[in-house]
């Protein structure tokens, strides 16, 4: 009886181990199972985006990126696709040109690349062409009879290239004053001079009209 009642405990509490052991490894492998799904869910969202991010044969949104753009020009030999857009202008304001031409407010500029210059009016007489050099480099230059154009485009200029603007057409505008000034003196003597041989010359010609009539001067 000891003994048949020793191995029926023994029984017992083996059965109840694997039981134990039984529901620890089914827990386990649902543990690992769910862990497993989820790792496998992440590996493959990761996967998608880095086939999206290496344009892969995956799914694409949108446009390459410009970095890419630049890197398969770059190992395929190809010029770069925008690299245009980093040309700096040839002319002062040159990024707002069209077809050679600076349209702002009504006033237009024309584009002179081999002086670096953006004109304003006639520029056949050079005499009458107001030269201005700018704060980024480069000229405009502006025909005197068409100054108050530049009012109508103020707002194209930076502040610094305006007061540019501003003190050489004032300082042309003295010189030019001083210059019509001195004209003026030198064509009043001229007069002057031209009156008084005009005189001497009248003078003259009674003292000889005298001296044919007789008459001692």
């Amino acid at each position: 009886m000891e003994s048949a009642m020793k191995k029926r405990t023994s029984q017992g509490v083996n059965r109840r181990f694997s039981d134990m052991n039984a529901e620890a490894v089914s827990y386990g492998n649902s543990v690992w199972a769910q862990g497993g799904s989820r790792l496998q869910e992440m590996a493959g969202t990761e996967s998608v985006e880095e086939t999206s991010a290496k344009g892969g044969s995956g799914e694409v949104s949108g446009d390459r990126s410009e970095a890419e753009k630049i890197y398969q020009a770059v190992i395929s030999g190809k010029p770069n696709p925008i690299g245009s857009l980093w040309d700096a202008p040839k002319v002062p304001y040159g990024r707002l040109a069209k077809d050679g031409v600076i349209e702002y407010n009504g006033v237009c500029f024309v584009c002179d690349e081999r002086t670096n210059s953006i004109c304003l009016g006639d520029m056949t007489d050079e005499k009458n062409v107001l030269n201005i050099p700018l704060s980024k480099g480069g000229h405009l230059k502006v025909n005197r009879n068409s100054i108050g154009l530049l009012s109508k485009a103020a707002g194209m200029f930076s502040p610094e290239d305006l007061n540019l603007i501003m003190r050489a057409i004032s300082e042309d505008t003295r010189i030019q004053a001083m210059e019509k000034e001195i004209e003026d003196e030198e064509a009043s003597v001229g007069e002057k001079l031209t009156a008084d041989r005009e005189g001497a010359g009248q003078e003259d010609r009674v003292s000889e009209d005298k001296e044919e009539d007789g008459i001692a001067v």
